[in-house]
């Protein structure tokens, strides 16, 4: 084997992810540096065996000049090679000697002598005997070794110390005579002191492309930040706003200067940084709050810089930028609002199934990191180049790219990484913007942001007056509730409900929800609410993919949801992701669904259908009320009388909780017991439901009489004093006036016990109205429960709600309709998720087991949803494709130009 497949060997097995962007820019491929070459054995127990050994750059400290790397057997030495990269590197770019090094120099720990060895020390000259830099190499993947390099610094005194696995890297400084708490972003040339590095000028040019921005993030909260608490996350994002502004006014200044560097002060530090975020905030309102700066302190800050001075994030790779937000948003946040990072090939497969093109607007109403509106910006308009990313900046992401998101942490984050992919200015609104409530827009600048780009853009179905403000919450319904998008791409949160009948009035798949709830406070499920949010934003003939929780497309009790899309939407497809896919976050089983808004033409074509079909609807109350006269004699309607459309609305409507499925089959002696137990169970339950009702029947009469008795003492006792002035009356023989004047004092004594009698059967009388008044509302929910315990009950149930028997009018309409349209729909199950039970990636590996690479050198993700080596060139002709190289992506994409789909046509 020659050197290059010794390196495979080494670097691309399954275990040992192929990254070493530390030498991307060496200027010669790792092969022409390293030089691999075998060596057999010829005594001792390895004796006949084959192992691969290198010459080293330059000599160990033992007087060693070759070292072995790999075996047959399978053992290999990554750090060795990534050892040698690096001396060739501080050799060839920063111009130190060979003879300024030593490698495994051992160090000296008070009296200890020789337990340690440092991997490569460079000198400040040949003389060796004042350390400068002292770099610790490691495998690649290996995190530790920081404390072990801190060690070596403080025994050595060495200024400068320098850990690397090959593709991350962290830079320590001291400032003599600090303890080693700084970092620098570059390692000083053989001609400059460390301060030298920090003071240089610096262009655009100077920042590295390629680095691991996972690890930049994760290294700054090492460093500094590992105690700061929940304000991390802001801090790190207002660190990477102002790189990002400072990147892109660099391209205006002289020599393409970028400003965001590191002092050896760090109060000089902070004033440049804090000021540039200040600018970024000014130049892009609505991320963070009005007069907000940099909370760090000026040392926490300039330790943190050092991980990003020298890296350019404008342009970068989107891989970068896809691990990074997976790494960045804590999974308690994600976990608590149902958001979890939709992986690549996830958002791969729907933009490549939907197709978007560089005319059409996009919409994500949940954008949180924007990765579907990234990922849709490089497939309509990829771009290598800085003169091309600048061209789609201003022909295309600033125009056609839309997202919504209310968390403030999301809002950032797609917003900040929609820069640095090069959008610049991008429609990414939010924080504090519901997507589910247009009405809260209002409420905050960037929501009335919101409704005026939509409406400049002239993206509003229904247009408001030419002149006329919207500022009522009735206006931004009727104008807002739909929208004009060409294609709309989301993965919703799964989790929460959404409370108040305000809000949910406006919604039609939350009427049942409303219904449900009769005097108390109605809640929907937040996922719902966007199905119906994303329909009303597209456009006719529109199109979205939406990533929704299993149970939306198989559970009973949720038809109606289902039934609403359809007469909506024409069904494009529906794919079944791997129950890993969103691992380790949630195990919640997903499918994405794609759809197709109808046409006005197509709708009017379905209302022709629906026309003509209504007069043949089977009249299915009479049918209701005929099985229940057929069956009045007998305690239920058995289940084989009912119709099948009847018998699954029965389901879906008083469905209940299926039980977990036993981990072993009883026999069948078994299951005659238990479905005997359960017919028990049924009558004593219909017996107890009917005593229920019976006894609260009982209990209003009782509470009734009460109160009445209460009201006929009241009488009793006006009679008897009405009797008392009769009989005076009648035997009086004196005067008018004497007669009066003697009924007086009688009266008053009258009224006083009325008053007293009404007073002490006041709270009596009160407590009987109250009883009454809960008896009457508990007698009907008691006897809807007790029906709900037989198909009689339930088809009484039916028959009372006009709503439950239009739905049966309803479904029978819609199943001729779709008989009529009879569409093909695309239908697919994930079988390689491209993660493992633990959340893991997979990797492909190819015959010889190495780890298979795009062109980017980042490895394939072992899943079946897109294939990456396909490009849209290649889709236009599908047919062409050999069905082996097919995934499910490309297998629709076929099937959309067999049924000639206008949005995959081949024109």
């Amino acid at each position: 084997m020659d050197t290059t497949q010794i390196l495979d060997k080494i670097f691309k097995d399954p275990k040992t992810k192929y990254d070493l962007t530390e030498f991307d820019n060496l200027g010669k491929p790792i092969h022409e540096i390293i030089n691999i070459y075998p060596i057999t054995i010829g005594s001792g127990r390895d004796t006949g065996k084959t192992k691969y050994f290198l010459k080293s750059l330059i000599p160990f400290s033992s007087g060693k000049e070759e070292v072995q790397v790999y075996s047959d057997d399978g053992k290999s030495a990554p750090e060795e090679i990534v050892r040698q990269l690096w001396v060739y590197k501080l050799i060839h770019q920063y111009d130190y000697q060979p003879e300024q090094m030593e490698l495994e120099k051992s160090i000296q720990f008070g009296t200890e002598v020789g337990t340690k060895a440092a991997d490569i020390v460079v000198y400040t000259d040949t003389t060796k005997t004042t350390p400068k830099i002292i770099v610790e190499t490691k495998k690649p993947k290996r995190k530790d070794g920081i404390e072990q390099l801190k060690s070596y610094l403080n025994a050595e005194g060495s200024p400068v110390g320098v850990w690397s696995n090959g593709s991350d890297r962290i830079i320590l400084y001291r400032p003599y005579p600090r303890e080693f708490d700084d970092t620098l972003f570059d390692i000083p040339r053989k001609d400059q002191e460390p301060k030298d590095v920090l003071t240089a000028r610096r262009t655009l040019g100077h920042l590295r492309k390629a680095f691991n921005f996972k690890s930049i993030v994760y290294n700054m909260e090492e460093l500094a930040l590992a105690n700061y608490g929940d304000g991390v996350f802001d801090e790190i994002f207002k660190l990477i706003f102002a790189k990002i502004f400072d990147e892109i006014r660099a391209e205006e200044r002289e020599n393409k200067e970028v400003l965001f560097n590191k002092s050896p002060d760090p109060e000089i530090s902070y004033s440049n940084i804090n000021k540039l975020f200040q600018q970024a905030c000014e130049s892009w309102p609505g991320v963070f709050k009005e007069n907000d700066k940099i909370e760090l302190k000026p040392t926490q800050l300039n330790i943190c810089i050092g991980e990003i001075v020298g890296v350019r994030l404008m342009g970068s790779n989107l891989r970068i930028l896809d691990d990074a937000f997976e790494y960045l948003i804590p999974s308690a946040l994600k976990k608590k609002d149902g958001q979890f990072f939709t992986p690549r090939h996830v958002i791969d497969l729907c933009v490549r199934v939907l197709n978007p093109t560089k005319k059409e607007y996009i919409m994500d109403p949940a954008c949180g990191s924007a990765g579907f509106l990234l990922h849709a910006m490089e497939w309509c308009y990829p771009a290598t180049t800085d003169e091309k990313r600048e061209a789609r900046k201003h022909k295309y992401a600033s125009k056609y790219l839309w997202g919504i998101d209310i968390s403030e942490k999301s809002a950032r984050t797609s917003r900040a990484l929609m820069l640095i992919a090069g959008d610049g200015h991008t429609n990414i609104f939010g924080p504090r913007i519901s997507t589910l409530d247009p009405a809260d827009w209002l409420e905050v600048r960037t929501g009335r942001l919101l409704m005026e780009s939509l409406r400049n853009e002239k993206l509003l179905a229904k247009k408001p007056p030419e002149h006329e403000n919207i500022n009522s919450p009735e206006d931004v319904w009727k104008y807002y509730d739909n929208l004009k998008f060409d294609v709309i791409l989301s993965n919703p949160p799964f989790a929460g409900e959404i409370p108040g009948k305000k809000l949910l009035s406006h919604y039609d798949l939350a009427k049942p929800a409303v219904k449900r709830a009769k005097d108390k406070q109605p809640k929907e499920e937040r996922d719902v609410l966007f199905i119906e949010r994303i329909l009303k934003w597209l456009k006719p003939g529109g199109r979205a993919a939406i990533v929704l929780p299993q149970g939306k497309f198989n559970n009973s009790s949720l038809a109606f949801i289902r039934e609403w899309i359809l007469r909506k939407a024409r069904l494009l497809a529906v794919v079944g992701l791997h129950p890993n896919t969103f691992k380790p976050h949630t195990g919640t089983k997903t499918s994405v669904l794609f759809v197709q808004k109808y046409t006005t033409d197509e709708l009017k074509e379905i209302e022709d259908i629906q026309k003509t079909v209504a007069a043949k609807c089977p009249d299915y109350g009479k049918t209701i009320q005929k099985l229940l006269k057929k069956h009045e004699d007998q305690p239920d309607v058995p289940e084989e009388s009912i119709p099948e459309e009847i018998a699954e609305l029965i389901l879906e409507t008083f469905s209940t909780p299926e039980p977990e499925p036993q981990d072993t089959e009883d026999d069948e002696a078994a299951e005659g017991d238990a479905e005997a137990d359960e017919t028990l169970d049924l009558e004593e339950q219909i017996e107890k439901a009917q005593e229920s009702v019976n006894s609260l029947k009982d209990e209003l009469i009782q509470a009734k009489q009460k109160l009445a008795d209460l009201d006929s003492r009241m009488e009793a006792l006006q009679v008897t004093q009405a009797q008392e002035i009769e009989v005076i009356t009648e035997s009086w023989d004196g005067t008018k006036k004497e007669l009066t004047a003697h009924l007086k004092p009688i009266k008053a004594r009258h009224k006083q016990a009325q008053k007293d009698l009404k007073e002490s059967q006041k709270e009596t009388a009160k407590k009987l109205k109250s009883q009454i008044k809960a008896l009457e509302k508990a007698i009907p929910d008691t006897e809807t429960e007790l029906k709900m315990l037989t198909n009689k009950g339930k088809l009484e149930l039916i028959l009372e709600d006009p709503d439950l028997v239009a739905a049966l009018k309803e479904r029978w309409i819609d199943e001729q309709i779709a008989k009529k349209l009879d569409y093909p729909i695309f239908m697919a199950v994930s079988e390689r998720g491209g993660k493992n039970n633990s959340g893991q990636y997979e990797y492909l590996t190819g015959d010889d087991g190495n780890l298979i690479l795009d062109d980017s050198d980042h490895p394939l993700i072992n899943q079946d949803l897109v294939n990456y080596q396909l490009t849209p060139d290649d889709l236009k002709d599908s047919e062409a494709i050999p069905d082996d190289q097919l995934c499910i992506a490309e297998a629709f994409v076929r099937f959309a130009q067999k049924h000639d789909l206008d949005f995959w046509r081949a024109d």
